[in-house]
Order: structure tokens, then C-alpha cells, then sequence
């Protein structure tokens, strides 16, 4: 089962079209969680496709949704089992062919809830992918295909998560330079779907752009991927430059324990958010 934000990921649909395309026409009826969220099976994520397929071959939507009165979306594939090869993202990556590589995050997406899926596939398969391009299996314009493909998903997952907090406010980025964002964005979207009001800010932020923002938002704390000496240095600037604020400062990543002043996050990022937010609501944060 696929969450809205899963789906929107999936289908190229905003969110906002997809609630609109299943009141209006009705052409698929998501279950719902007991907390009233809406789940797409793999059946509804073909039919959503088609019907996206052909508004954009030149039907008007209501006209779409009409002519799919007989459509019978194909068999779904037997889900393969979620470990830490399987979906092989490496093999998706070296095909450059969109549809496998849609298929295989499909596939591990698919198989169990966004925090599983993260600590035990993304994690272990974006290890695998730097591997594979260290080691010249794969090429970088391939290890770029899919870590794209993988920031789509997982910046549709950070949209849709608690969309409506109203929690205390939590930034979220890179230092000046660092670039790696996708196990980053990955711990933004887990902690927002907890209830803090995350605001993800992204690649290479200039050190006066944290102290600025965080005093602008009235931050309660402020979260830096950390990668490399260099990313622990540019951010050891930003904690110096929040020493004489309220706002606390973490840090996760490879070289998180690289700088000084600020607290480590476990490397699990799940468990990371989960420990971030019980600091916010006992007011340690």
C-alpha cells in the first residue's frame, strides 16, 4: 500500500489533482488508515498512471476518466522481499531505464512503512551505490539517475508528512559546501511525520543564512548533515555563530562527530528523529 505522498511520487500527480481526479470522477476509492489517510494499492497507482497518460496524450480529465470504464490495470508483480539488496537499486541505476528504476523504488516503497524502508533498503542501497561508482561499476551520470529518482520519492514523502504541525520549528540542512542531501531530507521527512514543523532548507547554506533564519522562524533547533571533514568544518562556523542563541544544534552524518559544540544523532535515522523530537517535547531541545 502507498501513503498519498507515495503515490504522488509514483503517478508524476500533485497530491492536490489526485484528491480532486477521486472526487470529481471517481475513478478509484483509496482506503483509509484510522487516522482518516488515504492508501493506494498498486491497482489505483496503474489506473492513476493511465489516466495521467492520457490527459497528457490531449484528453480533457472528465473524458480520461470516462474512457477507463473498461480498463483492467496489469497484475501486479509479486513484491520481492525488503532487505538490504533487494530491490537492487545498483542494477536500476547501471540500466539508466526510467521504468526499472521507477519499478524498484516502487517495489521497496511499496513493501512497508517510510521509516522501515529507509533504515533498512535506502540506507543500505545508497551505501551500495557509492560503492559501485567508487569502485567504476557504475558511472556518475548513472549514480546521479538514481539518486534523483530517489529525491523525487523522498521530497514527495517530506510534502505530504504532517503537513499542518504545529509544532515547535526545526531547521534542517547542509553547511556551506556540503551537497549530499538525500539521507538528510530522508531524516526531515521522518521527524516532521512526529509533529515538529520541519523546514527543510537543502544544499550549501551560508553560515549567516542559519543564524538569520533560525532567528526569523524562532527555531527551537537547528540539524546539519555532516559528510566530510570539510562539511564538519563549515559546520563548526554555524554552532560558533549559535553560541550566544537559545537554539541548539545537531548534527548526524559520517563525520557529525567532527564538530565541536554541537550534539551527535545516532546514525539510524528513524531513531535519530524519534530522539530529536522527545528532546523537543520534554523541552531539552
Amino acid at each position: 500500500m502507498y501513503t498519498v505522498s507515495q503515490a504522488e511520487a509514483l503517478t508524476g500527480i500533485p497530491s492536490t489533482t489526485l484528491r480532486a481526479w477521486e472526487r470529481r470522477y471517481g475513478i478509484i476509492a483509496p482506503r483509509r488508515t484510522e487516522g482518516g489517510y488515504r492508501l493506494y494499492d498498486a491497482a489505483q497507482i496503474a489506473m492513476l498512471r493511465e489516466m495521467a497518460a492520457r490527459v497528457r496524450g490531449g484528453m480533457r480529465p472528465a473524458q480520461a476518466a470516462a474512457s477507463l470504464a473498461d480498463y483492467r490495470p496489469p497484475e501486479p508483480a509479486r513484491a520481492a522481499p525488503l532487505d538490504a539488496g533487494t530491490p537492487d537499486l545498483v542494477a536500476a541505476a547501471a540500466s539508466l531505464d526510467p521504468a526499472a528504476l521507477r519499478e524498484t523504488i516502487d517495489a521497496a516503497f511499496g513493501a512497508a512503512p517510510f521509516e522501515e524502508v529507509v533504515t533498512r533498503w535506502l540506507l543500505p542501497q545508497l551505501r551500495l551505490l557509492g560503492e559501485a561508482w567508487e569502485s567504476g561499476r557504475l558511472t556518475v551520470a548513472q549514480e546521479h539517475f538514481a539518486s534523483e529518482g530517489l529525491m523525487a520519492v523522498v521530497a514527495a514523502a517530506f510534502r505530504n508528512a504532517s503537513g499542518e504541525s504545529r509544532g515547535p520549528t526545526v531547521l534542517v540542512g547542509l553547511p556551506a559546501g556540503a551537497r549530499h542531501q538525500l539521507a538528510l531530507l530522508a531524516f526531515a521527512t521522518c521527524l516532521r511525520r512526529l509533529g515538529p514543523n520541519v523546514l527543510y532548507l537543502g544544499a550549501d547554506l551560508p553560515t549567516e543564512d542559519w543564524v538569520t533564519t533560525a532567528r526569523g522562524q524562532r527555531a527551537r533547533a537547528v540539524v546539519l548533515g555532516v559528510y566530510s571533514p570539510a562539511d564538519a568544518a563549515a559546520a563548526t562556523l554555524v554552532v560558533d555563530a549559535m553560541a550566544e542563541s537559545s537554539v541548539t544544534v545537531w548534527v548526524g552524518g559520517t563525520s557529525g562527530a567532527l564538530v565541536r559544540g554541537a550534539t551527535s544523532l545516532p546514525d539510524d535515522i528513524p531513531d535519530a528523529a524519534r530522539q530529536l523530537n522527545r528532546s523537543l517535547l520534554t523541552g531539552r531541545a
